[in-house]
């Protein structure tokens, strides 16, 4: 697989844009309404308690949350994605408020009850350093005893099972997808999708952009988590509904503590 055209700004500058949001359908707020209870319950929080969405995105967790009396704060770099966000919010009870900030820089200081990181926003950066110092930004900012989601990918069951391409259409777009596993990366393996989008009905480029992420093990993450000052919180997690995680689980989910 040929390496990505080499691109003055970070990966992620350019990712979430607009079109982001055909690339995941299915990441809507239909399943953000199935699975909060259970996230909710996981964090222990309740009504009126204060919760941080980290890279939040076009805010359907964010939401998802609110509705059930969250007080719900979501912070993201994306200016389309908190564009869109707001589009969606206007008559969300105990609307969210959103945040345009760099993950790394969390401007919080014991604030929340409880915090999130969803559908795989960690392991962004080209250094372990800065992933650890968005977990050390949301020790900070959550109050003593507060607990903190992490939702990962199973890193061996991405090696298992990455379809090295695939083709979709949206209403909009026609999506090519390409992914590859650069084993050799610096600082350790990192998965790759590209992803070239053209629109439906001219056949014309509409954008093409790259995502990345670290593909750490769960110890991995764990020893992240402790260095960052989180205590973890009983046993690793397969998914939101709370089956113990296992080999061919399709995701990390880890609950810590500061």
């Amino acid at each position: 697989m040929p390496p990505s055209a080499l691109r003055s700004e970070p990966w992620y500058h350019r990712a979430f844009e607009r079109v982001y949001l055909h690339v995941y359908p299915h990441r809507d707020d239909v399943e953000a309404e199935r699975n909060t209870p259970a996230i909710l319950d996981l964090l222990g929080v309740k009504a009126n308690q204060r919760v941080l969405d980290v890279g939040c995105g076009a805010g359907r967790y964010a939401r998802a949350m609110a509705r059930r009396g969250i007080q719900v704060t979501g912070v993201d770099l994306s200016a389309d994605l908190l564009e869109a966000a707001y589009e969606k919010s206007p008559d969300t009870p105990g609307r969210p408020t959103y945040i345009r900030t760099d993950m790394r820089h969390l401007p919080f200081f014991g604030q929340f009850e409880g915090a999130v990181s969803l559908f795989t926003s960690f392991g962004y950066f080209d250094s372990r350093e800065d992933d650890l110092a968005v977990l050390q930004g949301v020790q900070r900012a959550l109050v003593p005893g507060g607990r903190f989601l992490l939702d990962f990918l199973n890193a061996e069951q991405v090696r298992h099972g990455l379809e090295p391409a695939s083709e979709a259409t949206t209403d909009r777009f026609r999506l090519e997808i390409e992914r590859w596993i650069d084993e050799d990366a610096p600082g350790g393996p990192r998965v790759h999708k590209r992803v070239n989008a053209s629109w439906r009905d001219t056949g014309l480029e509409a954008t093409s952009f790259e995502e990345q992420v670290r593909l750490y093990t769960g110890a991995e993450i764990d020893a992240l988590l402790e260095e960052a000052g989180l205590e973890l919180v009983g046993e690793p997690l397969g998914g939101f509904e709370g089956k113990a995680f296992a080999a061919d689980a399709p995701r990390y989910v880890r609950i810590a503590r500061r």
